[in-house]
């Protein structure tokens, strides 16, 4: 049984070296400090006694290595939260501005079927990947036609568009 003498003899002779060794451990000094104030008074507290010195010493660095691995487990789980959490942040971005995108273009659908049917006709092939010659082709149309027609309705896309662009704009930023 540890008297209170016996345990500030114990924590004079122990202390710093056991904050030294957790140190070898951990980091940060302080948090070495109060590992080993805690086995202090867990000794205290569990009213533990010992056969010899030799035991004694064994269980405080036991204890000190055992509370700084855990310590250190700890910290490992925080540090795989916190990447988690900013994933699922970087995730949620990415997601919103799939959302806005694909709002985006079912909006620039949804205007372009309003046009009239050549222009209409003009924008879908464009988006298509086709070139105006070959719209021209397709159509049957000239090539003067195409690109004036194709103006036109880019002209009034804008048009119906121009409010949006402030809003994406800092939706996107």
């Amino acid at each position: 049984m540890l008297t209170k003498s016996d345990l500030k003899k114990i924590f004079y002779t122990y202390y710093e070296a056991l904050v030294i060794y957790a140190n070898r451990f951990l980091i940060f000094k302080d948090e070495c400090e109060d590992l080993v104030q805690d086995i202090f008074v867990s000794l205290w507290e569990k009213d533990q006694s010992f056969p010899d010195e030799v035991s004694l010493k064994v269980y405080l660095y036991k204890v000190t290595r055992n509370k700084c691995y855990n310590i250190i487990k700890h910290n490992k789980v925080k540090e795989r939260y916190a990447e988690s959490a900013l994933l699922s942040v970087e995730d949620d971005n990415l997601f919103l501005k799939q959302v806005l995108e694909e709002e985006i273009v079912r909006q620039l659908h949804k205007a372009i079927e309003v046009l009239p049917d050549r222009k209409r006709q003009i924008i879908q092939l464009s988006l298509k990947g086709l070139k105006n010659a070959e719209i021209a082709e397709v159509l049957d149309i000239k090539l003067q036609t195409v690109k004036t027609l194709k103006s036109q309705s880019y002209k009034i896309l804008r048009e119906q568009f121009k409010d949006m662009e402030t809003i994406i704009y800092f939706l996107l930023t």
